[in-house]
């Protein structure tokens, strides 16, 4: 019996995407999958490109540039014409970043052409542009990020000569307007301007947009409670920063966030997370209450809530028990989800086609 082979979209190079990479490594434990690259196949092995059972795409429908939506329209529109089976993973709700608007097409053909529509949360497929498709969505959680990092001896705390004494609240990641940097510190600030022994706010991730980055410079304003470092931190460094972090926070926006590898990457390293209740969050706490979750409906309240947080927070770092209990908490839950628990999940939704 021949493999069946499944050229996922972008890449599963290790490196590139963990999300995917994890993925893959996984489905190759079964003897009956291959995976592809797509990639990697389109640059060594073009004529191959077509040649696989099933297409997995991931965030298809976010071209920059208009020469890209025609190369990625002419590519899906192949693959209908080949018969291929089509699996499209829904990670935002809209992209994060203000697109063009014949992106739109892509999307709309995608909910089309899919024959199955992968969702990370059950409350994706009231998403609006899902509501008349929902028999083809399919909920497998994020999965765990386990093993995903080398160990580093890197110690964080010298690198940016924080104090020994001192607790880091850390933000790490691409740093992009919907993940509300600038929200964070204002609220971090006010929650903590009237403490001596504060937490560290440490802000680690790539920030490409320069206003952006200026922004948060100018509200920063040489608190020196609150380390920014605007560069991208790499696998070999990124243990390092989690096991150093006391816990995490991932302010996003609730109009193009559906879920966060954050979350599932802090609870993998042992640690709690501060978010607010974006539908991956709200599946979680329907299971546990291992995170500080919050609600808000503008950008003041937001701030608000979030301030709210970091004092609960602080709280209960005063009394341990009720903090561990949350870290305990989060592996556990990541535990119950972790790639391997969810193998037959992720093997019927391709073996199925």
């Amino acid at each position: 019996m021949s493999k069946k082979i499944i050229c996922f979209y972008p890449s599963i190079k290790k490196g590139t995407n963990h999300f995917l990479y994890n993925l893959s490594t996984l489905l190759e434990n079964d003897n009956d999958i291959e995976c592809w690259s797509y990639k990697e196949i389109k640059k060594s092995s073009p004529k191959k490109l077509f040649d696989a059972n099933i297409y997995h795409l991931n965030w298809f429908d976010q071209s920059i540039t208009f020469f890209s939506f025609l190369k990625r329209l002419y590519f899906l529109l192949f693959l209908k014409i080949k018969n291929k089976k089509i699996i499209w993973t829904i990670h935002n709700i809209e992209p994060h970043l203000k697109q063009p608007k014949y992106n739109f097409i892509l999307r709309e053909l995608l909910i089309r052409f899919s024959d199955k529509i992968h969702i990370m949360n059950s409350d994706s497929e009231n998403i609006v542009y899902l509501r008349k498709v929902k028999f083809k969505t399919v909920w497998i959680p994020h999965g765990d990020y386990f093993n995903s990092y080398p160990e580093s001896t890197i110690n964080i705390y010298q690198r940016y000569q924080i104090s020994s004494k001192k607790k880091i609240i850390l933000f790490l990641g691409a740093i992009l307007p919907y993940k509300n940097v600038d929200v964070l510190i204002e609220a971090y600030q006010k929650a903590f301007r009237l403490i001596e022994e504060c937490p560290v706010l440490l802000i680690c991730g790539k920030t490409e947009l320069d206003f952006y980055k200026e922004k948060i410079k100018t509200l920063i304003n040489g608190d020196k409670n609150i380390i920014y470092d605007p560069k991208f931190i790499i696998d070999e460094e990124m243990a390092a920063y989690l096991r150093n972090a006391t816990i995490l926070v991932a302010p996003y926006s609730y109009k193009s966030a559906l879920n966060s590898g954050t979350v599932p990457l802090a609870f993998s390293y042992g640690k709690t997370i501060i978010c607010p209740d974006i539908p991956y969050v709200k599946d979680v706490l329907k299971e546990s209450n291992c995170l500080y979750s919050y609600h808000y409906d503008n950008p003041f309240q937001h701030k608000e809530k979030l301030v709210e947080a970091f004092l609960e927070f602080y709280s209960d770092l005063k009394d341990s028990i009720r903090f561990w209990d949350k870290e305990k908490k989060a592996t556990l839950y990541m535990e119950r989800h972790s790639w391997k628990v969810h193998q037959k999940d992720w093997i019927s939704l391709y073996k199925d086609l």
